[in-house]
């Protein structure tokens, strides 16, 4: 009784195995047959939101520092018409990612990318563009305050999501970091 118990476990294991081993090729060899497909649709979404922000003829990659992603914007004669940097900041659940768009060292404007993890109905309200439309004009000294802007360069905080908006500060303020080390080293 006890062999044929084993036997039917082992059975069992060794199907729910090869089961898990063929689903797990299909994925991939799926993933590998229409990469080039989804690396097309990614670059069509990310330029949608760059040609949001800045409108351009082209978009180049320019190489900025650790995971962060940088654009130049060009008109169609080739000169730049600003830059576009995709950062991420830790907010209250996760990382929040942020497209900002840079232009003369200041900002003219922002697009939160993903704040999917952040706490809905109020972290997730970082994305709302009544938050976002605040940045534009301002530039690296900007602050995030709780309670009505007074000062210059200052953006109200989201209610209720105080770390979410500091991630999206710090995201907007690493672009303009990158922006200047992008400026240097073109000239």
């Amino acid at each position: 009784m006890r062999r044929a118990s084993s036997k039917v476990i082992f059975t069992d294991a060794l199907c729910l195995f090869i089961i898990c081993l063929v689903i797990t090729f299909a994925v991939a060899g799926t993933r590998s047959v229409f990469k080039e497909r989804i690396a097309k649709q990614e670059w069509d979404q990310t330029q949608s939101v760059m040609s949001q922000l800045i409108k351009a003829e082209d978009f180049k990659e320019v190489k900025v520092s650790g995971e962060n992603q940088g654009y130049k914007a060009l008109d169609s004669s080739g000169k730049t018409l600003g830059y576009l940097f995709v950062t991420k900041a830790y907010g209250y659940g996760s990382e929040v990612s942020v497209m900002s768009a840079v232009k003369e060292g200041k900002i003219v404007g922002v697009d939160v990318l993903d704040a999917s993890n952040e706490t809905p109905g109020l972290g997730q309200n970082v994305t709302k563009k009544d938050f976002v439309d605040q940045f534009a004009g301002l530039n690296e000294s900007l602050e995030v305050v709780k309670n009505d802007p007074s000062g210059e360069n200052q953006v109200e905080a989201v209610t209720g999501a105080t770390k979410s908006s500091n991630a999206v500060a710090a995201s907007v303020k690493e672009a303009l970091v990158l922006f200047e080390q992008v400026a240097k080293s073109e000239k």
